[in-house]
């Protein structure tokens, strides 16, 4: 499936996407985001589970990242690709193959949150889909990850990086994905050579928005958008199930939470993908192609006052 390249701007920066169209337009469409600096190629995996069943689908890349514009490159900033999933829904409603109303936000990992924060600012998006999501209270998650002495250790190197910047201007480079567990250690060295707009390297001071970001405390604002977030049951210590349960108890309705028994990369692959992906065609098939969307009703006046009361 190969997919149209456009560019549109976020906030002044060129971003790249991926379009994929369905056979039928106007259709219903989609803006799908990744994980941190992970690029929109790794998106072309999801991609067709969406088109083939009817939708158009914008897959981006974030500002700094990948085939997108902007420097320093690798700027990890939560609170920017939100701004960028936003500008994304304002291209999709220049395109004639897109029906400008029904448009919905799916994200995995963090890429998730970030989606769900953009929709509780944007009421354009009318549905989202977080897929093995990942981090709602960006302080809570890295604690949880590293333990309180490791993350004392993060602070401190930031501490430093802090003088850095204030001296040149610039914040140290790190790497994006560090994974220690056996089935998932050499995952950033296969994603450099599968895709070749992606690097494994971020800002170190994206660790600073990560720690302030924290989606979970609007979550509750989310409503009366549908949320679908599907977690993995198995083992993964980089998508907690306690991380989204968390969250998903403050969300309002209408919202489901699907716990798949897969792995860290069950639902990145094999039959776990399959099945991930059933479920948001199915959510977006049911909130954001089928449901009537919300009008205006038109001020009263002394005619159709009269036309009532008949």
């Amino acid at each position: 499936m190969t997919p149209e390249h456009v560019t549109f701007t976020s906030l002044g920066t060129r971003c790249a996407g991926d379009l994929y169209l369905p056979d039928q337009t106007p259709a219903p469409s989609l803006v799908l985001g990744h994980s941190g600096v992970m690029v929109k190629e790794a998106l072309g995996f999801f991609a067709p589970y969406f088109v083939r069943a009817g939708f158009a689908v914008l897959a981006i890349d974030y500002r700094t990242v990948g085939s997108s514009e902007g420097e320093p490159r690798g700027m990890d900033y939560p609170e920017r690709q939100v701004e960028d999933f936003r500008s994304a829904i304002s291209y999709l409603q220049t395109r004639p193959e897109v029906q400008p109303e029904r448009i919905g936000l799916w994200g995995v990992s963090i890429g998730g949150s970030v989606a769900v924060q953009a929709a509780v600012l944007d009421r354009r998006a009318k549905a989202v889909v977080v897929q093995s999501p990942s981090v709602w209270n960006g302080w809570r998650y890295l604690e949880r990850l590293l333990g309180r002495e490791g993350l004392r250790a993060v602070r401190d190197r930031l501490d430093e990086d802090w003088q850095d910047r204030y001296e040149s201007g610039q914040s140290a480079r790190v790497p994006h994905l560090t994974l220690d567990h056996d089935n998932v250690q050499e995952a950033p060295d296969l994603s450099e050579q599968i895709f070749p707009t992606y690097r494994n390297d971020k800002t170190l001071d994206s660790t600073e928005h990560l720690l302030t970001f924290a989606p979970e405390n609007l979550i509750d604002r989310l409503a009366p958008t549908p949320l679908l977030m599907i977690a993995n049951g198995g083992w993964d210590p980089y998508h907690m199930l306690e991380e989204a349960q968390s969250a998903f108890t403050k969300a309002g309705e209408p919202k489901r939470l699907e716990i798949l028994p897969y792995d860290v990369l069950g639902l990145y692959t094999g039959p776990g993908l399959e099945e991930a992906m059933a479920l948001a065609v199915d959510w977006f098939d049911t909130y954001l192609r089928k449901t009537r969307i919300a009008t205006s009703t038109p001020a009263p006046t002394l005619e159709s006052v009269a036309e009532m009361t008949r």
